[in-house]
């Protein structure tokens, strides 16, 4: 089975992610940037790919500009990683439902750019499914 790291600090969202993935994947949860670091920093050659939202300590006082991006340097330590053990191409993606975190997500090491709902409606799987399958 297919091993994934989920970085996302809403439990809900952990709940949709593993519905949305079915039976096809095994994810692992990672609820903050210390708890990612350290299952990254020890394992992240077990895993098929990298699921990481942006804002990991979300406040729902502050407008998404103003939230943490803690999950942007999560990306870039996972990439960075990654291409340390000789997975060159391993998938990360970032997933989020503020757009103004695709160009940000994507020049920091992700892959792929999704939003929540469209991750969670089907397209999250296929996705995974073809670049794993490259």
């Amino acid at each position: 089975m297919r091993k994934i790291l989920y970085i996302e600090d809403m439990e809900e969202c952990h709940e949709f992610t593993k519905r949305a993935l079915g039976h096809s994947y095994e994810v692992i949860s990672a609820y903050t940037k210390q708890e990612a670091e350290k299952i990254i920093k020890d394992s992240i050659d077990k895993f098929d790919a990298v699921i990481s939202d942006v804002n990991l300590v979300y406040d729902k006082s502050k407008p998404d500009n103003e939230q943490t991006k803690e999950g942007l340097e999560l990306i870039a330590f996972a990439r960075k990683e990654s291409k340390g053990r000789g997975m060159r191409k391993l998938p990360i993606f970032c997933i989020s439902t503020d757009g103004s975190n695709k160009k940000p997500s994507l020049k920091t090491g992700a892959n792929i750019f999704m939003w929540k709902k469209t991750f969670w409606n089907g397209k999250g799987q296929e996705y995974l499914d073809k670049i794993i399958s490259r």
